[in-house]
């Protein structure tokens, strides 16, 4: 019997876009995930949070996941307060899926710094990490230099490169870069206004 295949989608989602919605349709796909956790950080240790709540963000992913079976947005970073790392959700789902073989969803943008998480060696202990790419970024270098220092190989999600990003959507307020709901709802809240 095969284990249980646990994804972990973590970020600001700030706010929730496109992209994120595709990719996480492309994870639970290809890696014939059973459950996939998406995990709005509380204060992420390095961007900034404009202004939104993290109970926003965490309804903006109920209304982007809705309809999208195996996707569970779980709020286990902001009932935990404080800075949000990854090892320590990482732990966390260990602890609730102990005979489940957990997948880390990361983007592309992260590769080259991975090695500077807080106790990034604990996070490749323990999980397959899968890089989605977004952009055009050459990451077969760090993905090497990650290889030799971790003795892990970070596998690669095949998914369409959507070119929507959070920051372009607060740059210009562009609903096609959302789903429909998610900015009726930021049009309702009065969110990422300038």
């Amino acid at each position: 019997m095969r284990k249980t295949k646990i994804g972990i989608f973590g970020g600001t989602f700030n706010p929730v876009h496109l992209g994120h919605v595709n990719i996480a349709k492309a994870f639970i796909e290809q890696f014939m995930l059973d459950i996939l956790y998406v995990i709005p950080n509380n204060i992420p240790p390095i961007k900034e949070s404009y202004g939104v709540s993290g109970q926003d963000r965490l309804n903006m992913l109920k209304l982007a996941f809705a309809d999208i079976e195996k996707a569970i947005v779980n709020d286990t970073e902001i009932k935990r307060g404080g800075m949000s790392y990854t090892c320590e959700t990482v732990a966390e789902l260990k602890d609730m899926h102990p005979e489940s073989e957990l997948l880390l969803l990361i983007g592309d943008d992260w590769v080259d710094r991975f090695d500077k998480w807080k106790d990034w060696r604990y996070i490749t202990d323990n999980v397959t990490p899968i890089v989605a790419c977004r952009g055009n970024i050459d990451i077969s270098e760090p993905l090497e230099r990650l290889y030799r220092i971790s003795g892990k190989r970070f596998l690669l999600l095949e998914n369409e490169r959507i070119s929507a990003s959070s920051t372009e959507f607060r740059g210009s307020n562009n609903s096609q870069l959302l789903p429909k709901a998610v900015y009726e709802y930021i049009e309702e809240r009065g969110l990422y206004r300038k």
